[in-house]
C-alpha cells in the first residue's frame, strides 16, 4: 500500500514540532534514577491521545497504528536509558581512577597494588574498538546529540586515565591503536564541527590523548632507546602514523579552543618523530602560516606565544621553512611582540626594574620570549646561508637587535664584578650577583644570534658601522668573569659564590635532588654549587644586567654539594664561554680576511681581544675538567651527556689558543716561560687522560695543531 497522503501528514507534524512538546529534556545525572530518564512523556502523550476511548469510536482501526508508534517511543526511551548509564558508568570509571591514581600517588604505592599492565591494555583495546564504533553512527547523521558527544568524550577521558597508568611499559602497537582511534575522531569530529556544537569539547580530549601516546612513545625511545629490529619497527610505525595526522593537525590549529594543544601536537611531531623531508611538504600545502604569524601581534595570545615561537624554530631550521616565515613577515610580527611585551617578559623587567624572582612567583614558567625570538630569528638566517633573501633579513635584523634593542644585548651580555678572594672581616665584601637558569639560556641566545650573523662579514661591518666594538668589549669582559672561575672544589668552603643561580621553576627544584651526573671537582662545576641554593631575598636590583646584584653577601655553609641542577648551571656557563670565543674568533678572522684584501694589518682597527691571563683561565678549567673526566671513566664507557661536555671544553681550549696566538703575534710577544712550564704539565696530563676514548680522536688532533702554532716544540 502506498503512503499516500501520510507521508505528507507526517512530514507536517514533524516540521511542526509537535513530537517536541512531549520531549523530555533530562539531562544525565548520575543520582537521577531509571524513571527520570526517558525522551518521550508516554504517559502523557497516552493521556492527550485519549487511546483508552479509541476502542469505542471510529479510530478503533487506527489504534494499532498508535500502538506502535508508542512502541517505537518506548524503545526510543530505552536506548536513552542505556545510553545514560553507559554514560554515568564510564564517569564513576574514570572518577574511581583517579582517587585510585591519586591516592597510590600520595602513599607511593597502590591501595590494592598496582592494576596488572595486561588487563589496563584489555580495556585500551575495547574502549578504542567501542570508540569507532560510536565515531561510525555519527558519519551520516549531521544532527549530533549532546549525549553521544558526552559519551565520546567519556570515552576519550577514560583512554587517557588508562594511558597514564601504563606509561612506562606502553607497547608500540598500543600507542598505534590509540593514535589511530584518536585520528579518527579527529577527522570525524573536525568535519561535523561547523554544523554541530559541543564538539570541541571532545576535539580538545582526543588533542590531549594524542599528545599524550606521543609523550610517553618519545620517553620510552629515549630511555630504552631502539636497540632491537622490533623496537625500530615500532617507532617507525608510530612515525607513519603521526605523519598521516599532520593534515588533520593543521586543520585543528585553526580552532581557537585547540590551538595550544595542536600547536604543541605538531611541535613534538615534528621534532621528534618525522624527518624535514616528510613534514614539510605537508605542512607546506596544509598550514595556514600566516594566520600563525599574524598571532603574534594578538595581544590576547601573548600566553601561548612560546609555543608558537617554538613551533617556528622547528619550522625555521629547514631553508624552505625558513623562507615560509621571511615571506610570512615573521620579523614584521616578531617586533610587534617585542614592542608589547608585557610584565613577565624582558623588556619589562629592563624598564619597570622587577627581578626576574619577582616575576618567577606570579607565573610559574616564565615567559622566555626574547630568548626563543632569537632562536628563530638565528635558525632563519642559517638555514637560508648564503642566498639574497639571507642577506636582506641579516641587513634588517642587525640594525633592530643592535641599535633599537641595543639596552636588551647589553642586559644580557654585561657582566658582574667577581667577588674578593679578602677575608677580612672587618671590611666589606664586593657585591655578588644571582640570576637563574632561564636568564643564562637567554644570554646562550644573544650570543648564537650574534655568530650567525657575524659570519656574514660584509653585510655585518657594514650594519654595525663600527657598534661592534662595544659588543666585543662586553665579550671579553664577560669572559674574564667566567675565567676567574678557577678552583677546587675542596677550596670551594672559603670562597664567597660569585654567582647565585637558585632554582626558580619546579623542574629545577626537582633538579636539585638529583645527584651531579658530571662530579667535577674543577671549575665552575666546582663554584656553581656555592649559588645553586633557596632564592634569596633581593634588597638591592640593577637593572644594566641580566645578572642582578645583591647589596650584602651572606656567609657560605662549609658543606658544597653537587647536584643535577648545578652541573646544568655549569654547563650552560660553558655553553655561554664558547660562544664568546665563537665571537671574538669570528671577529678576528674577519680582521685577517681584511688584512690579507689591504695586504698589511691596520692596528688602528684591530678587533678587541681578550688579554693571555683571560685566555689562561679559562684553558686552565678546560683542561684541568676534561682530564679529572677522562680519567674517572678511564675503564668504563663515557655517557653520552660527559662526552658532549668533553668535546665542548676541547673546542674551547682550541679557540681561546687560536685567540692567544693572534695576541702574541699582533703584540709581538712571546709566552711568559712560567706560563709554559704549567701549561705543558696540564696538556700532558690531558693527554694521558685521553688515551683510549675514541670519541675525543678527532678533537685532540686538531688541539695539537693550534698548540705547535702558540707553543712551538711542547709536544
Amino acid at each position: 500500500m502506498s503512503p499516500g497522503p501520510f507521508k505528507e501528514l507526517s512530514q507536517f507534524l514533524i516540521e511542526s514540532k509537535m513530537v517536541k512538546m512531549y520531549e523530555n529534556m533530562c539531562s544525565v545525572d548520575p543520582f537521577s534514577t531509571a524513571d527520570d530518564v526517558y525522551m518521550f512523556d508516554l504517559a502523557h502523550i497516552k493521556a492527550d491521545l485519549g487511546l483508552d476511548m479509541w476502542d469505542y469510536s471510529e479510530w478503533k482501526t487506527s489504534k494499532a497504528i498508535a500502538d506502535t508508534m508508542l512502541c517505537c517511543m518506548q524503545k526510543a526511551n530505552s536506548m536513552l536509558l542505556i545510553g545514560s548509564s553507559k554514560l554515568s558508568s564510564l564517569k564513576a570509571l574514570i572518577t574511581l581512577l583517579t582517587v585510585y591514581e591519586e591516592t597510590s600517588l600520595e602513599k607511593m604505592t597502590g591501595i590494592g597494588g598496582k592494576i596488572p599492565d595486561q588487563l589496563n591494555f584489555s580495556c585500551i583495546d575495547h574502549i578504542c574498538r567501542s570508540f569507532l564504533d560510536a565515531l561510525e553512527s555519527l558519519s551520516p547523521v549531521p544532527d549530533v546529540s549532546e549525549n553521544v558527544l558526552d559519551f565520546l568524550s567519556a570515552q576519550a577521558d577514560l583512554l587517557l586515565h588508562l594511558m597514564r597508568s601504563v606509561r612506562n611499559s606502553l607497547s608500540s602497537s598500543v600507542c598505534v591503536l590509540v593514535l589511530k582511534t584518536s585520528g579518527s575522531g579527529l577527522k570525524v569530529l573536525s568535519d561535523l564541527r561547523t554544523i554541530v556544537s559541543g564538539v570541541n569539547k571532545t576535539l580538545k580530549l582526543l588533542l590531549l590523548l594524542i599528545l599524550s601516546a606521543m609523550e610517553f612513545c618519545w620517553l620510552d625511545a629515549d630511555i630504552t632507546g631502539m636497540k632491537d629490529k622490533e623496537s625500530v619497527e615500532g617507532f617507525a610505525e608510530i612515525s607513519n602514523v603521526i605523519l598521516g595526522l599532520l593534515p588533520i593537525l593543521c586543520n585543528c590549529i585553526t580552532i581557537d579552543e585547540c590551538y595550544s594543544l595542536s600547536l604543541t601536537t605538531l611541535d613534538l611531531a615534528l621534532k621528534s618523530f618525522l624527518t624535514p623531508d616528510t613534514w614539510f611538504p605537508i605542512i607546506r600545502n596544509h598550514l595556514q602560516l600566516q594566520h600563525l604569524v599574524l598571532k603574534l601581534q594578538d595581544k590576547n595570545s601573548v600566553g601561548s606565544s612560546p609555543i608558537l615561537l617554538k613551533f617556528f624554530l622547528a619550522v625555521a631550521r629547514v631553508r624552505g621553512g625558513a623562507e615560509m616565515l621571511l615571506h610570512a613577515g615573521f620579523f614584521s610580527s616578531l617586533k610587534v611582540l617585542f614592542a608589547d611585551m608585557s610584565d613577565g617578559q624582558t623588556s619589562s623587567v629592563i624598564n619597570s626594574g622587577k627581578s626576574l624572582s619577582i616575576l618567577s612567583d606570579k607565573t610559574e614558567k616564565p615567559q622566555h620570549l626574547w630568548g626563543l625570538g632569537l632562536a628563530v630569528v638565528t635558525a632563519m638566517v642559517h638555514s637560508l646561508g648564503d642566498s639574497s633573501s639571507c642577506i636582506d633579513i641579516v641587513e634588517n635584523v642587525i640594525p633592530y637587535f643592535f641599535l633599537e634593542k641595543a639596552h636588551l644585548i647589553s642586559y644580557f651580555l654585561s657582566a658582574p664584578d667577581f667577588p674578593s678572594d679578602d677575608h677580612d672581616k672587618k671590611r666589606p665584601r664586593a657585591q655578588r650577583t644571582w640570576t637563574s637558569l632561564l636568564s643564562l639560556q637567554e644570554t646562550e641566545q644573544t650570543l648564537n644570534l650574534m655568530c650567525v650573523l657575524a659570519r656574514h662579514w660584509r653585510p655585518w661591518v657594514k650594519a654595525m658601522k663600527d657598534m661592534d666594538s662595544q659588543l666585543r668589549e662586553m665579550s671579553i669582559h664577560l669572559l674574564a668573569f667566567i675565567s676567574r672561575g678557577n678552583l677546587r672544589l675542596g677550596e670551594a668552603s672559603s670562597r664567597i659564590a660569585p654567582l647565585l643561580c637558585p632554582p626558580m621553576l619546579k623542574h629545577e627544584i626537582d633538579c636539585c635532588k638529583k645527584p651531579s651526573f658530571v662530579n667535577s671537582k674543577n671549575g665552575w662545576f666546582a663554584l656553581s654549587p656555592l649559588g645553586c641554593v633557596s632564592k634569596p631575598k633581593i634588597s638591592g636590583i640593577s637593572t644594566t644586567t641580566a645578572l642582578v646584584i645583591k647589596d650584602q653577601a651572606t656567609e657560605n655553609s662549609n658543606h658544597v654539594s653537587q647536584t643535577y641542577f648545578s652541573d646544568l648551571i655549569a654547563f650552560q656557563i660553558y655553553r655561554i664561554t664558547f660562544l664568546l670565543l665563537k665571537f671574538l674568533c669570528l671577529q678576528a678572522e674577519g680582521a685577517a680576511k681584511r688584512a690579507e684584501e689591504l695586504e698589511y694589518v691596520d692596528l688602528s682597527r684591530f678587533p678587541e681581544l681578550p688579554m693571555p691571563e683571560i685566555l689562561h683561565g679559562i684553558q686552565d678549567q678546560a683542561i684541568a675538567i676534561v682530564t679529572e673526566l677522562c680519567e674517572t671513566n678511564k675503564l668504563k664507557q663515557i655517557h653520552s651527556e660527559i662526552q658532549h661536555i668533553c668535546l665542548l671544553l676541547v673546542q674551547i681550549i682550541e679557540m681561546a689558543l687560536y685567540l692567544e696566538l693572534c695576541v702574541l703575534q699582533i703584540c709581538g710577544i712571546r709566552p711568559v716561560l712560567g706560563r709554559v712550564e704549567d701549561f705543558s704539565k696540564g696538556v700532558k696530563l690531558l693527554m694521558k687522560a685521553t688515551e683510549g676514548h675514541a670519541f675525543l680522536k678527532g678533537s685532540m688532533k686538531s688541539f695539537n695543531q693550534i698548540i705547535s702554532l702558540v707553543y712551538p716544540g711542547l709536544l
